[in-house]
């Protein structure tokens, strides 16, 4: 089952509510809170399993999720792992596939990065709530432009994976599968830029800004976004410094999730 960037918001939103309420059920000692919470959960918890049939409503909160460093470095032990999980911006997300047929995890995960990158982060680098200076506002431009490049390249990897799955004739089906391959390793690489391109920015910014330039020229105003156009919930009723240090925690640790493959190959 493939998911929509809308079904994927909203799925966020609830996993987020599901966890607000798992604290509250836990914490709490009046008996009726307790009881209108555990109704409440079940409820939200329906909610998250009709938005993806294939997993129930907690296992897709558990199952899926990204946690730092989880494809490149292993943790030492269970007490730090805990401590890496409360600390991991990721791990509070779900991987989704691409598209129905595609079952390599790295690929999902990164298509999961580049749609949080796309609805969560990104908006808030517009003039709406972020006002650049002249430069800064010129180069946070052609930061995002690259990602124009990533979404076409996610299309025509899907259309592969998509074509090889219903192949039936063997010869066609090894052809595709070496197409998909080789299209797979090229977009990990450049999603890899992708996000190596905003994490420099956003570095950058954060450098001037201790400096004490004038980059931001509303740095005092806090990120409310539009729901009527916007879908982005994450940032919403930060100031525009705690943004930047979590986008920058974003895509850090989207970098170190992501393992780099040889081209050539």
């Amino acid at each position: 089952m493939s998911i929509s960037n809308e079904q994927m918001a909203e799925i966020q939103k609830l996993q987020k509510a599901i966890e607000q309420l798992e604290k509250i059920q836990k914490l709490s000692t009046n008996k009726e809170q307790k009881a209108r919470v555990t109704k409440d959960l079940a409820l939200y918890r329906e909610k998250l399993s009709n938005l993806n049939p294939e997993k129930s409503g907690e296992t897709i909160a558990a199952e899926g999720s990204l946690t730092t460093n989880q494809v490149s470095r292993p943790r030492p032990d269970k007490q730090s792992e805990e401590q890496s999980q409360d600390q991991s911006l990721l791990s509070q997300f779900t991987i989704m596939k691409i598209s129905p047929n595609s079952n390599d995890h790295e690929i999902n995960m990164i298509g999961t990065l580049l749609n949080i990158l796309d609805i969560e982060f990104i908006p808030v680098l517009m003039d709406t709530h972020i006002k650049f200076d002249f430069s800064h506002a010129a180069e946070r431009d052609g930061v995002i432009k690259h990602m124009e490049n990533i979404r076409r390249n996610i299309k025509v990897l899907t259309e592969t994976i998509e074509e090889h799955a219903q192949a039936e004739k063997q010869e066609f089906r090894e052809q595709l599968g070496r197409m998909k391959n080789k299209q797979a390793r090229i977009f990990i690489t450049e999603a890899y830029e992708v996000f190596k391109r905003f994490k420099d920015f956003l570095e950058k910014v954060k450098e001037d800004m201790q400096q004490g330039g004038g980059v931001i020229m509303n740095l005092e105003d806090p990120i409310n976004f539009n729901s009527r156009f916007e879908k982005a919930t994450l940032l919403e009723g930060k100031t525009i410094q705690e943004a930047i240090d979590t986008f920058e925690q974003f895509v850090t640790e989207a970098i170190e999730n992501i393992d780099i493959p040889n081209i050539k190959k």
